[in-house]
Formats: structure tokens, C-alpha cells, sequence
């Protein structure tokens, strides 16, 4: 009996984070990993607290060791630095509002800042954004887009429900896997692609959503460089891709799909947060337009149906419920709401904070944007 050939279809694309991009797997650098330089340039430089301790001299060691036993654990820490600094094992580039922050840190640890800075993840020592995060943002895209919204149950879709309608995933079954004919690989960075920045909560128009006089918690990330910070910044990244053919869809449907949907979350959160904010709405629109696509378009140009070739995609932390859930099911939950009926929102209910970095003038830019276009592909 013949049988279907299955032809898998590789795909390479290069990547340009248009916002910046942080993917993190919870590690967290304390007050006593970390100590701040300002020369040659202003950077974070990690250190390993137990080789710093072995080589402390004995007079560091019985300073670190008193103020342990009594209690004065910003003494032991700033001791516990002082030894750090001859044993550093990495180096990273820090932002003036981080710096600064941190260093406020450093000297002050009972106040509200907590010093600690959230680190990319990393394999072996190198900066990667896991396949798995980059095929989620597929998956949600996809599901998104079949649903079939006709068939809406009378009480309204769960997550599980939808999800099985659009995919056939069954719920109770955690090895279904619909995008099975979908392959994502890790994508790595350099070192150099990356910055300690901060972070910041913010409400429409890009009012701070913290009232504390200290600024609220203080939140720093270990963040890829991006096209908001400078029109010729080189970071970028390769991804590779492989579809099989038996599977329904075509790399070109597949793209046009998850461009329509993450082009359309762009857009609301253009219109919902910074409508108010011409600086970042000039900036969302400028970064659609400086960066050059196969054949000299933009993708301002092409818009989202133009793009065969091109994907547009949110990535990672900060990406916000809306890009990580499917139109006409999500529904926020907000235990935190003083009004009981407001802690499940009604469908498509938006958030009401965004969280986003900022430039050196102070406009707000949202994170997780990227830009990719296809540089090869082949069929086996």
C-alpha cells in the first residue's frame, strides 16, 4: 500500500527584538552576588560568594564573620562585595536608572528596594530564549485564530474548552500536542546583547501605577538590547523552524495567522496604553518602519496581511495576558480587586497596567517585540 510521503519544510529566519526582551527562569542576583562598576563603562559584574569568602584575607574574614554572628547582615554583605570584586565571573552593562536604583540599594537594603535583579536565562553560560516560549506564542496565534466562535458553549468557553475546539487538545491528556508538525530550536544571544535595566508598572497613558514616595518595589531585569534603544542596534538572533507537510499548514498560512493576531494586540495596546503618549506612539510607529525586509519593504508596509515571509511575535515576560490568550475567551483574573465582582473580568476585558522600560528621555516602551523574515528555507 503507498502511503503519503511526509515533506518537512526547514525555515530560517533572522530576528531583530524590536522592544526589549527578557526571559527569565526565576533566578534572582541578591545584594551579596553582585557589586556595581562605573569604569570603563557602568556594569553589574556577578561573583561567586563562596570563592569570594576563600579569598578573604584573615582580617575580611573576621570582619565578615562579627558582624554575621551579630546580626549586621548589610556589614557582612558589603564585606562579602568587598571580597567579591577579586573574584568576578561576569560582566554586564547597567542602565543610569538601575544604577542608580541599585546603588540606593546597596548603601540603604531596609528601605523598599530589595537590590535584587532578575537574570536571563541561560544554558551553559550563554543567554538563549527557549523554543518552547517562541512555539507557545504559535500556539496561541493559531488556537486564536480556529476557534470556531459559532459553537460558543451557552455558559461561555473555559481555556480548556476553547483550547479543545480550536486544537483538539484534550485537557486530561498532557501529551497532546497540536502543533506536533511544528519544530521551534533555542535561539542564543551574546553576552553583549544584553543589559541590566528597570522595569516599571505603569497605567494609561503612562501614568506610574505605584503612588509610593520610594517609587514602589523596585523591579531590575537583565534585558536584551533592542531597535527602541538605537535605529542601528546590531542584537539579533537566528531561528530555525520545521513544519511537516501532513499537517494542514503551510509555513505562509502559518505566518499570516500569527502575524494577524500579534499584529492586532499591537495595535490595541498602541490605542489602550499609550494613545496619550505621542513618544511611544511615534516610537511603536517608527520601529514598523526603520527595519528593511527581503525586497526594501517595511513592515508598516506590508502590514499583516502582507507577510508570507515576515512574522511579527511577543516574546517573554512582560507580554501580558492579552498576547497569551485567545480572542473572545480570555478573562482576567484579578484577586487583588476591591470590588468582588471585578476580580473576573468580562471577555476580552483588557488589563489595566502595562509593564515597560524606558528610554533615556523617559518615554515608556512596552517589552517582547520581535521582528523576524525568512533568510532560508528548504523542503526534505
Amino acid at each position: 500500500m503507498l502511503t503519503e510521503r511526509r515533506m518537512i519544510t526547514r525555515t530560517l529566519l533572522h530576528c531583530v527584538p524590536l522592544t526589549p526582551l527578557h526571559v527569565g527562569d526565576g533566578t534572582e542576583l541578591r545584594l551579596d552576588e553582585y557589586v556595581l562598576e562605573d569604569r570603563p563603562m557602568p556594569s553589574l559584574c556577578r561573583f561567586d560568594p563562596i570563592e569570594a569568602v576563600r579569598r578573604m584575607s584573615s582580617e575580611e574574614r573576621t570582619r565578615f564573620r562579627t558582624a554575621l554572628n551579630g546580626g549586621r547582615l548589610a556589614d557582612a554583605a558589603a564585606a562579602l562585595r568587598a571580597a567579591g570584586k577579586r573574584c568576578v565571573t561576569g560582566r554586564v552593562p547597567i542602565s543610569s536608572a538601575s544604577l542608580d536604583a541599585l546603588r540606593t540599594a546597596l548603601q540603604d537594603p531596609s528601605r523598599l528596594r530589595t537590590g535584587g535583579v532578575r537574570a536571563f536565562v541561560r544554558s551553559r553560560g550563554q543567554p538563549y530564549i527557549p523554543g518552547s516560549s517562541i512555539k507557545g506564542a504559535f500556539r496561541t496565534a493559531l488556537a486564536s485564530a480556529r476557534l470556531p466562535r459559532d459553537q460558543r458553549p451557552a455558559d461561555g468557553w473555559t481555556h480548556d474548552s476553547a483550547m479543545e475546539a480550536a486544537l483538539g487538545i484534550d485537557p486530561t491528556d498532557t501529551s497532546t500536542d497540536p502543533l506536533g508538525f511544528l519544530g521551534v530550536a533555542d535561539s542564543a544571544f551574546p553576552d553583549v546583547a544584553l543589559l541590566i535595566d528597570k522595569a516599571e508598572v505603569i497605567k494609561s497613558g503612562g501614568v506610574p501605577a505605584s503612588s509610593s514616595r520610594f517609587g514602589g518595589i523596585q523591579m531590575h531585569y537583565e534585558r536584551t538590547r533592542a531597535r527602541s534603544d538605537a535605529a542601528n542596534d546590531p542584537t539579533a538572533f537566528d531561528l530555525a523552524l520545521t513544519i511537516a507537510s501532513r499537517s494542514g499548514f503551510g509555513r505562509r498560512g502559518l505566518f499570516r495567522l500569527t502575524s494577524r493576531f500579534h499584529w492586532s494586540v499591537w495595535q490595541g495596546e498602541r490605542e489602550r496604553f499609550f494613545r496619550d503618549v505621542p513618544k511611544t506612539c511615534a516610537a511603536m510607529d517608527r520601529l514598523l518602519k526603520q527595519v528593511k525586509l527581503p525586497g526594501g519593504t517595511t513592515a508598516a508596509e506590508a502590514g499583516p496581511e502582507g507577510a508570507p515571509n515576515y512574522l511579527l511575535l511577543r516574546l517573554g515576560r512582560f507580554g501580558h495576558f492579552e498576547s497569551k490568550s485567545l480572542d473572545g475567551v480570555r478573562r482576567g483574573h484579578f484577586p487583588q480587586a476591591r470590588d468582588p465582582g471585578r476580580r473576573v473580568r468580562q471577555p476580552d476585558e483588557w488589563g489595566s497596567t502595562r509593564t515597560v522600560t524606558r528610554l533615556d528621555d523617559g518615554t515608556p516602551i512596552p517589552f517582547g517585540w520581535v521582528l523576524g523574515w525568512v533568510t532560508k528555507e528548504e523542503t526534505l
